[in-house]
């Protein structure tokens, strides 16, 4: 990993902590029933990194649950106070996705897409100029 901090954070307790060694390749807000669940809320807001630029101290747990489109979603959170920290899927392997929210600062961020919005509670409201994807956001495009 690199030397240069690009954001870090920790859980609620502090047990565990982690620092990110480079801007976020993806960011986004998901409503699907399994993120609404995870956080109590009508979504989650998410910043996908490569995992080899997430140092991550302390002990994290996990819980993985089969995914809509055939693959699995484990997410990681601090067994001492619950917070819900990072998530990382089969179907993007070496992504890490980390929950805002666990950031200290997290003023650069702003999602680039919604995903799930089908399950959007009305009361979740979200900027309209956000793409949004009523499942999934579609793959990369290939590029020329």
């Amino acid at each position: 990993m690199s030397e240069s901090i690009f954001a870090s954070g920790h859980c609620l307790c502090g047990a565990v902590q982690f620092t990110v060694s480079s801007a976020p390749i993806l960011t986004g807000q998901c409503h699907c029933d399994h993120c609404q669940r995870a956080s109590g809320t009508g979504h989650m807001s998410l910043a996908f990194f490569p995992e080899a630029a997430v140092q991550i101290t302390g002990n994290p747990q996990s819980y993985a649950s089969p995914t809509d489109t055939g693959g699995t979603n484990t997410r990681y959170f601090c067994s001492t106070c619950g917070s819900r920290l990072f998530g990382k899927t089969t179907m993007r392997p070496g992504v890490l996705g980390v929950a805002v929210g666990a950031f200290a600062k997290h003023d650069w961020y702003k999602p680039d897409r919604i995903v799930y919005n089908r399950n959007k509670p009305a009361w979740d409201f979200m900027d309209p100029n956000v793409p949004t994807f009523a499942e999934g956001s579609p793959p990369p495009s290939p590029k020329a």
